[in-house]
């Protein structure tokens, strides 16, 4: 007799579940949802780089020889034109003298030569010796100035010495093809900060001359600088080592309000604003995947309707941080499944849903 009792309730039991079980099926699946409505909309694309002076110029040696006097130190500010260091002038200034020389010599030579000429005293041939040998002598002459007056390095821009690579006594190089020469130190016109941010190939074509931009620093935690896009590479700067072989370009972002805080070289994260609308219908990207849509994949979206989900295909415009536009497919009002994703990614057109 007990042990029909417990098979009758282990009967009932099973029923019970099967039952639930049932109602909870009718009841549906539980979602998420969010009503489509109006707002602003922000799409933006981000990118990280360093600060660099918008003038900023590296000074080098156009001659060699050695540092005789170093007249600035870092920091210092300097006019474009003022006397930055002086190399060692013997050897060029014995060059030019002799040059100097030379030419006055073939000078003298052309002028006589070019009397006698015109007296029929010697013949072209040698008239014309001495005319190339002065136009030789003026050139060498030429020359060696240049050299001498090389020696005296002047700051090609007016800024700030924010580099010194050198002392007196040092031995400097000009550079060639293959080897760069010393770089004696670097002028930076600081009044003027640009941020120059690699941005992905996949964004770089969205992002126009004059777009908004914000700056963060490192340096400065907490601050932000805002400023407007000047320059969009066109040419990749590296390329990533990943399997996609992602490019970057360089934009480059002048910021409107400098601070003597920034520093060439500080680490620096933008946000560049390539479009703003207002007024517009939106919904979670979340909501948004590509689906089956008769035979094509399309863009498309469950809306809650008479208790069921139903899949309905959608044009989407400009794709803010979490909301995207809708340009066709919904109207103000509609529910929008959102989640779970767990649900959302299995859901069928036409299944029972409940709202939770």
């Amino acid at each position: 007799m007990k042990k029909r009792i417990g098979l009758l309730s282990l009967l009932i039991l099973f029923l019970l579940l099967i039952i639930l079980n049932l109602t909870r099926k009718e009841e549906g699946k539980e979602v998420e949802v969010k009503r489509v409505g109006y707002s602003s909309l922000i799409s933006s694309v981000t990118g990280d780089g360093t600060l660099k002076a918008k003038s900023q110029v590296n000074v080098s040696s156009e001659v060699m020889g050695k540092i005789n006097r170093l007249f600035v130190k870092e920091g210092d500010w300097v006019k474009k034109g003022d006397l930055l260091c002086l190399l060692d002038q013997n050897s060029y200034l014995a060059q030019y003298r002799l040059s100097e020389a030379r030419l006055k010599q073939a000078k003298a030579i052309k002028e006589r030569s070019e009397s006698l000429y015109q007296k029929n005293l010697i013949a072209q041939e040698e008239y014309e010796r001495a005319e190339t040998e002065y136009k030789v002598a003026e050139a060498n002459f030429l020359s060696a100035k240049d050299q001498y007056q090389k020696t005296e390095i002047r700051a090609p821009i007016s800024g700030k010495v924010v580099k010194l690579n050198v002392e007196e006594g040092e031995n400097v190089i000009i550079g060639t093809m293959n080897n760069p020469g010393t770089v004696l130190l670097t002028i930076a016109d600081l009044s003027q900060i640009v941020a120059l941010i690699d941005v992905s190939e996949r964004d770089v074509v969205d992002i126009k001359i004059s777009d908004s931009c914000s700056v963060e620093l490192d340096a400065l935690p907490g601050r932000k600088f805002f400023g407007l896009v000047s320059k969009i590479g066109y040419i990749p700067t590296r390329k990533e080592l990943s399997e996609e072989k992602a490019q970057t370009f360089e934009v480059e972002i002048t910021i409107s309000d400098t601070s003597s805080l920034l520093r060439p070289g500080m680490t620096a994260h933008a946000t560049i604003v390539t479009n703003k609308k207002e007024k517009v219908l939106t919904i979670p990207i979340a909501a948004v995947g590509k689906r089956k849509v008769g035979n094509e994949e399309k863009d498309a979206v469950f809306i809650v309707e008479k208790g069921k989900a139903k899949l309905v295909p959608v044009k989407t415009g400009i794709f803010g941080a979490e909301e995207v536009e809708i340009i066709e497919g919904l109207k103000e009002g509609d529910l929008v499944i959102t989640g779970p994703y767990r649900i959302l990614s299995h859901l069928r057109d036409g299944e029972r849903v409940k709202i939770r």
